[in-house]
């Protein structure tokens, strides 16, 4: 092997082990780490689950709210975000830094202490900052 390839590879060692090292953050409620709609949808009953149950299963919501009609409503999130690439471009990365990853929602609606209906949503999520 040359040196040429040597450094080459040494460096692109490098770069993918500091990639791999920085930037991963999550946040919000980690029961829903691993969930799907198809998993809620199994755990959650409309018109059967209890809040007692729901409690139980996710914690505490990080949001509890009320519609107009008088449902109450529970909300929970996780978060889970890693660093662009090109944060670690020299110069570039100094002057733009961004994220990528997903983000998870599920809310849950209650007549009495009963779930009259829920929704789980995952989507793509994208954060950016700086000059570009």
């Amino acid at each position: 092997m040359s040196k040429r390839m040597l450094k080459t590879l040494v460096a692109t060692l490098s770069l993918t082990g500091l990639i791999a090292l920085t930037g991963c953050a999550s946040e919000g409620n980690e029961a829903l780490k691993n969930e799907t709609t198809a998993s809620i949808d199994q755990k959650i009953q409309d018109g059967v689950t209890t809040k007692e149950q729901i409690r139980a299963q996710f914690g505490d919501p990080r949001e509890s709210t009320f519609t107009d009609s008088g449902h109450e409503q529970w909300r929970y999130s996780f978060s889970n975000a890693s660093s662009d690439a090109s944060n670690f471009i020299p110069l570039y990365g100094d002057l733009h830094q961004g994220t990528h990853g997903t983000e998870k929602t599920l809310t849950v609606l209650f007549n009495g202490d009963v779930v009259w209906h829920h929704t789980m949503n995952s989507s793509a999520v994208k954060t950016g900052s700086g000059l570009f």
